[in-house]
């Protein structure tokens, strides 16, 4: 039932923490100059690899490719193309998702056309409708000899692609958006800037939502402050939705809110990924719901102090890979050394086995990052990964130990579903600097709403 007295203590709270956020140009937007920068970088890939034009392909929760030459499409349902060739870059949009675009895509100069997108391999396709071949000739300036796929065949629908077979052919089409994921791996300063908006903006809705958070609570409650805070300060969306998880909901590691209520002495992660233009960073943490920092268990306390010195670790590679130009393998390499080392000690102080420990890391410690937050579908640190890294980039550190292998049964750390540190690390050239501004113990801010 709803509780005005406790609800206005929180607005109250949320209230205090508006009050010192830091300030944003709601109103700053990309320039023209950037796309067409962007837009040129991928003709000449294009070019280069011998192909008329290029698609990509972008839908609410897959958000980023489109987004990168044509500007924020701010979508809803239904999904969008754009063919880029010589006479520029063209939407194959959905009707509807095309009248959106013209909300903020005009800057990057696409031309705004539009098919019926979840039906062109229907035999019944409406005559009077563009098919995505008329856009493409006029892109191109006649029918192509090849069409390069800008966003991996893994989600580029098939529907579209069947079209696009049908139309030149499957030996004329080619995979080629590693190459594309390559040049928006390279950030700009502009982006860099808009990404480190989003991180304090992060700042301010993590604070909020852990001032707020107190016993009795569902998670969608807290998950509610967070929206608020985001929007206030001029965030249009989200990278995820926030996440807000307690007790054993903690096992899924990123799900977003429920209506799970929050008890003494839970277990709480809280994420959030604001969006600014467009462009996301991310932030999440880990505590322990109890009045004071003094009220953690000793089990939670020393899980969380390996976990910080993980993060430490993790800030330390990167910070050295950028700095001697060394592989970007190399982290995760020395993150899974971290964990194996720490391992013999955890053992003795908990007298858990502990088997094959960084397994319980639950996945790559870094990811990269823009248009998604972690849907880049390259630039993750990972041990295969053997590419240079980008002079300038964004990269989410992300550590976390999970209380259980492979599925929740396979429980490896009794009362420990899971914790994670994830911050937003920004490289410039040789530096490392992390764009929250927050600290790495979260702790001290839970309790004021009990």
């Amino acid at each position: 039932m709803f509780n005005s007295e406790i609800w206005k203590r929180q607005a109250q709270i949320v209230c205090d923490v508006l009050q010192k956020a830091p300030a944003f140009d709601k109103n700053f937007l990309l320039p023209a100059s950037e796309f067409t920068a962007r837009q040129q970088k991928v003709w000449t890939m294009l070019q280069k690899e011998g192909f008329d034009c290029g698609i990509v392909y972008s839908d609410e929760h897959y958000c980023g490719d489109v987004p990168y030459l044509a500007g924020n499409t701010n979508i809803i349902v239904e999904p969008v193309a754009a063919v880029i060739a010589k006479n520029g870059l063209y939407f194959i949009a959905g009707l509807e998702s095309g009248i959106v675009a013209e909300q903020f895509c005009h800057r990057s100069g696409v031309k705004i056309r539009k098919v019926d997108i979840l039906r062109v391999d229907d035999k019944d396709y409406p005559r009077h409708l563009l098919r995505p071949r008329d856009i493409i000739e006029e892109a191109c300036g006649g029918k192509p000899r090849n069409i390069a796929l800008l966003t991996t065949r893994s989600l580029f629908p098939l529907g579209l692609f069947n079209t696009l077979r049908e139309y030149v052919g499957e030996e004329n089409i080619r995979d080629l958006s590693l190459s594309y994921y390559r040049i928006k791996y390279e950030k700009s300063e502009l982006e860099m800037r808009l990404i480190e908006d989003s991180c304090r903006i992060s700042d301010s809705m993590l604070e909020g939502m852990l001032r707020i958070l107190r016993p009795g609570l569902t998670e969608t409650q807290v998950a509610q402050w967070g929206y608020c805070i985001a929007n206030e300060l001029g965030a249009e969306d989200m990278g995820f939705k926030v996440m807000v998880t307690s007790g054993g909901n903690n096992r899924t590691i990123v799900a977003r809110a429920s209506n799970r209520v929050i008890r003494e002495g839970d277990i709480v992660h809280i994420g959030v990924s604001p969006k600014r233009d467009g462009l996301c960073g991310a932030q999440r943490a880990s505590v322990m719901c109890v009045r004071k920092p003094e009220d953690v268990t000793k089990d939670y306390r020393m899980w969380m102090d390996f976990l910080k010195g993980a993060y430490h670790t993790a800030v330390t590679e990167f910070e050295t890979i950028a700095k001697n130009g060394l592989p970007g393998y190399l982290h995760e390499q020395a993150m899974i050394d971290y964990y194996e080392a720490q391992a013999p000690a955890l053992r003795k102080k908990s007298g858990l086995p502990l088997e094959h420990f960084s397994a319980l890391k639950g996945y790559v410690t870094s990811h990269n990052s823009g248009y998604t937050e972690c849907q880049e579908c390259y630039g993750a640190l990972s041990c295969d990964f053997k590419d240079p890294l980008a002079n300038t980039m964004v990269l989410m550190l992300d550590v976390g130990l999970k209380g259980f292998y492979d599925t929740w049964d396979d429980v490896a750390i009794p009362g420990l579903d899971y914790i994670v540190i994830e911050k937003t690390a920004g490289k410039f050239g040789k530096q490392v600097r992390i764009l929250n501004q927050l600290p790495v113990d979260l702790q001290p801010f839970v309790g004021e709403a009990f």
